[in-house]
């Protein structure tokens, strides 16, 4: 390490050449970066919901659904709105009906639009924006609604948070750093591994809307601390040699080891993610954990030439900085370990009998006002997809429909059979279509038919009236309703499949949509004959509510298995490895044990990311702390120990871990988007608990179990 250390240094200025062009490059990259808003790309291939996503797509094409609700319309109005949403370019189909209350309630107008683009397509958002500058007193709802919210929530909310961050950060540095430039080194050495971090993801297919809000601000608070070690480091070689360029060269020599070492558990707990079903573990994983290498990297070939160009600068800008005596507080602390140790330990096993009784959410990413008042107005209108094999017996789905309309929790079940494809009299047809009675039966006749459906009655009543004088005005009315039939039919009859609508009054996600879309699936298997598949939000989150369970205890499991080992590489110490990942483990169950407490319903991704996060992060306090008490044991007895080594790790610790918590918080406080601000809240909550325990807990337990711990050292006073 040395002859490479020597390189480093003494070539910088082609190094700063290299990063030079490295992040011009990177800067096109990211540009170039394509960011996925579909969550359902993302599930498993096993997945039902993803087969039957596939089917519907290649059976009836790409379409997407705008709810738009109008107050105060007259009768003329209601229907002159629902012909100017119909004459929108990519409208395929307006859904209202006037005499309804699913439609029409109570003064407010319900029309439900249908678009010819898949829901995260240029079309749709165009559609959407067409709709809102057309009126300004529409109330607009549904998935393109919630993907335009997103989208401009983050190009809205990203820079100002990035802004107030960077702020806290700079704010953070100042305090603890011993020089004024350093902060400014720092930040500017991690900014461009970010650089680097974001625009090598334009190699990626795409990166999820997620990982591109929080992935650099996460890499930012996971990485600084390996700066500090070797800023560190620096200094202590410094007192030893006389050039600064000698100095940076052992202090780079002697801090790879450690650095590394501290960027493995982190990088290790990162990859665990990688191993989920849903494949946004494999996406936030492997970003990450990338940005942690490229930190990393830039730490050991940027860092060392920066440092040592503006040396003289630094030294010029020294200053006091925080110092935190801790020699006290940990006499306290092993004062009180009767009371402590007992705390502690209920708090983790109520923690850990708790932990399953967090509300998780699923899908639920943002707050919509026009879709809560929507709701309030009409009631839940949560629509499922049952794709079902049109070979299916007519009888078998008569019946399936049949068990629908007796549930107090379905709104409406549209089929072909049960709409186009119904049979009706001549008197039913006439009153429907504006003719005579006596012309329809006239016609039923001929055709020797006492019922007929929609489409064959106009297709008949076409031909007749093309061999009729002076019909062409009521031959034009039949022919374009026709083209709405032929193009409604095509929406629910495909070449394998049919497509059924089912709507129930309960909200996307939580126990009763789960319970009823259970429901609806036993029901189908039971009745069908052929296969189905169930599509929708509700469909998707239930399958992903089914498996979180077994999907967050294995990465539980994997996440803390993969730690133990590096920190027993690290130590080659069984107990004291243990140690370690016990406490932090516990830092994790309290964690969800606030979660808990305080009634909030948390993203599912927020639960995973934190188990990995903060085993594979913060674990890097306890192991900076446990090496310098093992190191002090070495000549003093374990309560002097004790002290020097916490006022040795304390200031490193609270630097990191502030920038951590500093940049989740922002994030969790500023973040209009659910899932991310509930992500880097818990992150955040996550972090400040492990470092609690770190600070007042793994101090005691070590001091206890001293000499189990260190007598695998062989050091013993």
């Amino acid at each position: 390490m040395k002859k490479l250390s020597e390189i480093i240094v003494r070539k910088r200025k082609i190094i700063f050449i290299i990063y030079a062009v490295a992040v011009v490059l990177c800067a096109v990259g990211i540009f170039n970066c394509k960011i996925n808003y579909d969550m359902s790309k993302y599930l498993p291939d096993d997945s039902s919901v993803k087969k039957g996503m596939e089917i519907m797509s290649d059976e009836f094409g790409d379409s997407s659904a705008i709810t738009v609700m109008f107050d105060g319309l007259d009768e003329t109005e209601q229907l002159r709105r629902q012909e100017e949403l119909a004459a929108m370019d990519n409208v395929q189909s307006v859904v209202y009906v006037q005499n309804d209350e699913t439609y029409q309630k109570d003064g407010h107008s319900k029309y439900l639009v249908t678009v010819s683009a898949d829901t995260y397509s240029k079309t749709s958002r165009k559609v959407l924006d067409k709709i809102r500058n057309t009126y300004d007193d529409a109330y607009v709802s549904g998935a393109v609604v919630d993907n335009a919210l997103m989208t401009d929530s983050l190009v809205g909310d990203l820079p100002v948070i990035a802004l107030i961050a960077v702020i806290v950060i700079f704010t953070i540095l100042f305090i603890l750093c011993d020089s004024w430039v350093e902060p400014f080194i720092f930040m500017g050495c991690i900014g461009v591994a970010i650089a680097l971090n974001m625009g090598t993801n334009a190699f990626l297919p795409s990166i999820s809307f997620m990982t591109f809000s929080v992935g650099a601000l996460l890499q930012l608070g996971l990485s600084m601390d390996y700066s500090i070690m070797l800023m560190n480091r620096y200094a202590q070689e410094k007192k030893k040699y006389a050039s600064h360029e000698e100095a940076m060269i052992s202090a780079l020599a002697h801090s790879v080891a450690p650095v590394s070492g501290s960027s493995v558990t982190t990088i290790v707990g990162l990859l665990a993610l990688v191993f989920m079903d849903f494949k946004i573990g494999q996406d936030m994983g492997v970003v990450l954990a990338k940005g942690v290498f490229m930190s990393l990297v830039c730490i050991f070939t940027l860092l060392p030439g920066v440092v040592v160009t503006f040396d003289k600068i630094i030294e010029k800008s020294r200053k006091k900085s925080l110092e935190i005596p801790m020699t006290g507080v940990m006499k306290l602390v092993t004062k009180l370990g009767a009371v402590i140790l007992p705390a502690v330990m209920i708090i983790v096993g109520f923690a850990y009998i708790k932990k399953d009784d967090v509300k998780v959410g699923f899908l639920k990413v943002f707050d919509n006002s026009d879709q809560t008042y929507i709701e309030e107005c009409f009631g839940y209108d949560n629509q499922t997809v049952l794709l079902y094999n049109n070979t299916e017996s007519p009888e078998t789905v008569a019946s399936y429909i049949e068990w629908l309309g007796k549930r107090d929790d379905v709104n409406s079940v549209q089929d072909y059979s049960n709409t186009l494809g119904m049979s009706y009299t001549p008197a039913e047809i006439a009153a429907q279509f504006g003719f005579e009675e006596s012309q329809a039966q006239m016609m039923f006749r001929m055709l020797g038919k006492e019922t007929m459906t929609t489409p064959e009655f106009l297709g008949a009543a076409s031909a007749m009236l093309e061999k009729m004088p002076d019909s062409e005005d009521k031959l034009a009315q039949l022919q374009a309703a026709q083209k709405l039939i032929d193009e409604n039919t095509n929406q629910m009859l495909g070449k394998e499949y049919n497509r059924m609508v089912v709507s129930i009054r309960h909200e996307s996600e939580g126990d009763k949509s789960f319970s009823a879309i259970g429901e609806l699936i036993d029901k189908a298997d039971d009745t069908l004959e052929g296969t189905h598949y169930f599509v929708g939000d509700s469909v998707m989150g239930k399958e992903m509510n089914d498996g979180f369970k077994k999907e967050l205890n294995f990465v539980t499991m994997l996440t803390v298995i993969a730690i133990f080992i590096v920190v027993i590489l690290t130590f080659r110490a069984v107990f004291s490895s243990a140690i370690l990942v016990a406490v932090i483990q516990s830092s994790v169950f309290i964690t969800t044990l606030i979660m808990v407490l305080s009634g909030f319903t948390v993203n599912y991704i927020a639960l995973i990311l934190v188990q990995c996060i903060l085993m594979g992060a913060t674990i890097d306090y306890g192991i900076l702390f446990t090496c310098n008490y093992i190191e002090e044991r070495g000549s003093s007895d374990k309560k002097l120990a004790l002290g020097a080594a916490m006022n040795r790790s304390v200031k490193t610790i609270l630097t990191s871990s502030l920038i951590l918590i500093g940049c989740c918080l922002t994030t969790g406080l500023l973040m209009t988007q659910k899932a991310i601000s509930q992500t880097c809240s818990m992150i955040a909550c996550g972090t400040a608990v492990s470092v609690v325990m770190v600070v007042f807990v793994l101090p005691l337990v070590i001091y206890l179990t001293d000499k189990l711990a260190i007598m695998q050292f062989g050091r013993k006073k």
